[in-house]
């Protein structure tokens, strides 16, 4: 429904150069990514406040301009920008009054949003009367009434509490599900994202870096860069891949420079690694490896471990100990070895 097409934008620091992607009808795409990564920018051109650009942006085969025109494009931002004069009913029908639609019709697409987003009993309620979480969906709610074909969300949560935050992920999830609505959003909380999203997009410096499902970026980050940003732990560099499997059959030089031709790091990941006290050599593309036990804290229901292997310190996630820990004994990690993930 939305396609972006060979998009370049330069400003004396910063540029956008070949930017190309889609996004399907009805889908939720999230756009990741460090302040200054070009994720606003983006948006800003998609919703036609950028207009000094090169490339072509086509909305359900239109123009940006001709979308705005037939009112397919709404957009909530982080700040709620409420009409502090008007009632919640009143912003949110904001847009419907200045179209000019007839009285009876406003009130029933106006109560049918005030009921979806669970605003009825905050219907005569001025802005200032509001918490953070409520004005967000007022902001919500004015750009749903338009029924646009496609909705701009600029970091909506981002000032939010982290409680409120998440109820707010989870309502808007919701809705998109419900209405079937295309949504682009911005955020640079992996999180959000993965939670969100059925498509991501990781921008890195006016570039996108990495697009996929969330499981597809998370089971292959594909480079060191989309690992690193996503705080992904155990990120070895591949000639320290004997020290961690001295033993493995695929420890050979010619299994390594094999890899080196694509790749130049491997993760481990954290929470496919078993903590064990022996070693059992019989099962298919299990491996191990030896260390000592450096750390061991839990927190929200996991706990994180450390262990020191010939200088190299591996992070475990384990939602339950299988034995009694004690910190500077030996202990051993058991892998799948196809759980490595190898990146360049």
């Amino acid at each position: 429904m939305v396609i972006i097409e060979n998009i370049y934008k330069s400003y004396s620091d910063f540029s956008i150069s070949a930017l190309n992607f889609k996004a399907k009808k009805g889908e939720f795409l999230s756009i990741l990514g460090p302040s200054g990564s070009g994720k606003t920018t983006i948006l800003n051109i998609i919703s036609g406040q950028e207009k000094k650009f090169s490339g072509t942006v086509t909305i359900q085969d239109n123009t940006v301009e001709e979308a705005i025109e037939q009112g397919q494009i709404s957009m909530v931002f982080q700040d709620s920008l409420l009409l502090p004069h008007l009632t919640v009913f009143e912003n949110i029908v904001f847009g419907l009054r200045l179209k000019k639609i007839k009285k009876n019709e406003i009130e029933t697409k106006g109560m049918k949003i005030l009921t979806l987003l669970g605003l009825e009993d905050l219907r005569e309620r001025f802005p200032n009367q509001l918490s953070g979480g409520q004005k967000q969906r007022v902001g919500i709610g004015r750009a749903l009434i338009m029924e646009p074909l496609l909705l701009l969300m600029d970091e909506p949560f981002s000032a939010l509490d982290g409680e409120l935050r998440e109820k707010m992920q989870n309502l808007i999830k919701k809705l998109q599900k419900t209405l079937k609505i295309t949504i682009i959003f911005i955020t640079h909380d992996k999180d959000e994202a993965f939670f969100l999203s059925d498509q991501i997009i990781i921008m890195e410096k006016g570039q996108i870096i990495r697009k996929g499902t969330p499981i597809e970026i998370y089971s292959q980050p594909l480079s060191f860069n989309v690992a690193s940003f996503l705080g992904m732990e155990n990120i070895i560099s591949l000639n320290k891949f004997s020290i961690l499997f001295p033993q493995h059959p695929k420890n050979s030089s010619t299994f390594i420079k094999e890899q080196i031709k694509e790749n130049t790091f491997f993760i481990i990941p954290s929470e496919r690694i078993e903590i064990t006290s022996s070693i059992n050599t019989n099962i298919e593309n299990i491996v191990y490896s030896k260390g000592i036990l450096k750390e061991c804290i839990f927190k929200l229901g996991y706990y994180f471990i450390k262990v020191n292997i010939s200088g190299l310190l591996i992070t475990i996630k384990q939602n339950r100990l299988p034995f009694s820990l004690t910190l500077e004994e030996e202990v051993f990690l058991q892998y799948n070895f196809n759980d490595l993930v190898f990146i360049s």
